[in-house]
């Protein structure tokens, strides 16, 4: 079904429907302006889920593609963005189960990973850096342990800031059901952490003579 959108032609920036009418035209340019538009926003909700830039690049190379066989059923009852992010979000999933999930959170050969978390000093003493990559491993390994939709509501959420209503419009859910999502994933995550908390402390009490 033929997208229903109006066109408007101005001097400035064209539109998304007008772009989207143009390509449904055979115009190549006007998908090009689709991409340059949402490449950077979709690649950075690929990255967010996946965690890896080569598969980010991938999902989003193929968020696109699709996006381009499927323009002529887009009806136009979300906006773009939104459509283009549930494409970006699905691919996600594809990448996930293709590479048996947990293997795409496997820490790096440093033994660093890449969770988004506030930057470490740049001169930091030894004891603080060890302490901070053993953080890193620990929110890694609370985050293994959330189902699928979880892991995808809790870092749209706490690494994108996206809202409750916008999470729930990208993923096709009520915003009820993203709260639940979310509140599960949270505590499973802060359970997870204080066991380590509590480990931490543990493994720092002096030995008893």
């Amino acid at each position: 079904m033929r997208a229903n959108v109006a066109v408007f032609r101005t001097s400035e920036s064209p539109t998304d429907p007008e772009l989207i009418e143009r390509t449904l035209a055979g115009d190549g340019a006007a998908f090009a302006g689709i991409v340059q538009r949402y490449q950077r926003k979709v690649y950075r909700v690929a990255f967010s889920i996946v965690r890896d830039d080569a598969r980010a690049d991938e999902v989003t190379q193929d968020t696109f593609v699709q996006a381009y066989t499927r323009l002529a059923r887009f009806e136009g009852r979300s906006g773009l963005e939104t459509w283009l992010t549930r494409i970006a979000v699905n691919r996600c999933h594809d990448v996930l189960r293709r590479r048996r999930f947990a293997s795409l959170f496997t820490l790096a050969d440093d033994g660093e990973t890449e969770t988004m978390l506030e930057p470490v000093d740049e001169r930091p003493d030894p004891e603080r850096q060890l302490l901070s990559v053993q953080l890193r491993r620990a929110i890694d390994r609370a985050e293994r342990r959330l189902s699928p939709q979880q892991k995808v509501i809790f870092r749209l959420r706490h690494y994108e800031n996206l809202s409750l209503e916008e999470i729930a419009d990208h993923l096709g859910l009520n915003a009820g059901t993203v709260r639940a999502h979310l509140f599960r994933a949270i505590h499973k995550i802060r359970r997870e952490l204080g066991e380590w908390r509590s480990n931490q402390r543990v493994s720092h009490e002096p030995a008893l003579q």
